[in-house]
């Protein structure tokens, strides 16, 4: 079967996403499939690249003129709207590569959308976050958890997140896009939180729950990796993986270990976030934009996993990776992390944002060896459910379903 799949990231460029699309092209290429990934151009990066089997086809277009609106250029996110330029270039690899299956990972989908029609290939989107139904792919408001879309309030949302100027033309044309949607032959959401939070713009019939993944053995990562320097001396520390910001429940870690006296060792590892808070506890040790491989040699050497997000994490990979090292974790009872963590089986859950809680936790867990170990062990168990080689039968099981309706409609 041969497989375009659009996204506007791609490694070398870092992020959970870019890491599953990658980890799903090169697996799907080793069990057969022609696979080609069309994404961003990025500085530095060749236009055309194999990528162990696939084929990376870096495309431009018009929205390169909004650089100056992107905070950070090198994260230069499609917008909610087909770009014509981009539709043009999607066009010509899909004659070009005939391929049976077009997979979308992010807005740069609606590209295709916009001059795609039901003689050309089926169409998969994976919705990785929240940005069918939410300008800011969050679902979050000033108050917390937001209960769903509304044009008016998405608008005002959006200009508060963005800055007036740019919040409302993209909330305007997210809700505009939505009538795309149509075209998509199914929806592939990574959680049971995501799918519920995103029926107002699938329906919610054409979609189907697929975790996201890590590549298998993803723990062998950190075999023959030196100790990390930054690590405090002793492997007693609690760690935790993310953007540095308050969304990820930094602050509230920062609250805890006030709670816990400054006594329990700390490791952030993370990239900087505009909003985030500053880290100056004794007690807390912050390394920015760390190698994968030394993440994963992190996780090996620490006692207790926490990811305290105040948002609801659309899925929650870092808590796979920890999970596969056999630690215990204390995550946020929200999102994607409660498909992932089982309370009381391979982790605990505590309340988004109770520093009281998450500090009890992992009190606890530090007072109780015997937990501890029962707990990471049940969580390693549990984390082969999210290997690649666990999902993948389920996702090549979605491209022959819609490639065989599309072939009865012909």
């Amino acid at each position: 079967m041969r497989i375009l799949m659009v996204s506007d990231f791609y490694p070398p460029v870092i992020g959970g996403l870019e890491r599953g699309v990658q980890t799903l092209s090169q697996a799907l290429t080793r069990r057969g499939h022609e696979v080609a990934v069309a994404t961003f151009v990025q500085p530095g990066c060749p236009r055309l690249e194999d990528d162990e089997g696939v084929r990376v086809i870096r495309i431009d277009g018009w929205s390169r003129a909004l650089l100056p609106f992107y905070r950070d250029p090198m994260f230069r996110f499609h917008p909610p709207m087909p770009d014509p330029a981009l539709s043009r270039r999607l066009l010509e690899l899909v004659d070009e590569l005939n391929p049976d299956v077009v997979h979308g990972h992010s807005w740069m989908l609606y590209s295709y959308l916009a001059v795609a029609n039901q003689r050309w290939p089926a169409v998969v989107m994976t919705f990785h976050d929240y940005g069918l139904t939410c300008a800011k792919k969050t679902l979050v408001r000033e108050t917390g958890f937001c209960d769903g879309p509304a044009l008016g309030k998405c608008i005002s949302c959006a200009a508060q997140h963005y800055g007036h100027g740019k919040g409302e033309p993209i909330a305007i044309a997210l809700r505009s896009s939505r009538r795309l949607n149509k075209r998509i032959d199914k929806f592939i959401a990574i959680s049971n939180w995501v799918a519920r939070a995103c029926t107002p713009a699938t329906g919610g019939e054409r979609t189907v729950v697929i975790p996201s993944f890590v590549p298998d053995g993803v723990e062998t990562h950190a075999h023959n990796v030196p100790r990390p320097t930054f690590l405090p001396p002793e492997d007693d520390y609690v760690l935790f993986v993310g953007a540095l910001g308050t969304h990820k429940g930094v602050d509230v870690l920062i609250e805890a270990d006030r709670l816990l006296g400054h006594r329990v060792p700390f490791v952030l590892i993370g990239t900087p976030h505009p909003n985030g808070p500053v880290v100056s506890s004794p007690s807390m040790t912050v390394a920015h934009n760390v190698a994968h491989h030394e993440v994963m040699a992190a996780w090996s050497h620490c006692q207790i996993a926490t990811m305290p997000s105040v948002w609801a994490e659309p899925f929650g990979q870092v808590a796979v990776e920890a999970m596969s090292c056999g630690k215990p974790t204390v995550v946020s009872a929200a999102g994607g992390l409660t498909d992932i963590v089982v309370d009381g089986v391979s982790g605990i859950h505590v309340p988004p944002g109770d520093a009281r809680a998450l500090a009890e936790a992992i009190e606890l867990l530090r007072n109780d060896p015997a937990l501890r170990e029962r707990l990471g062990a049940a969580a390693k168990v549990r984390s082969h459910q999210f290997e690649i080689s666990a999902v993948l039968d389920s996702i090549e099981g979605v491209y022959h379903e819609v490639v065989d309706r599309r072939s009865a409609r012909a």
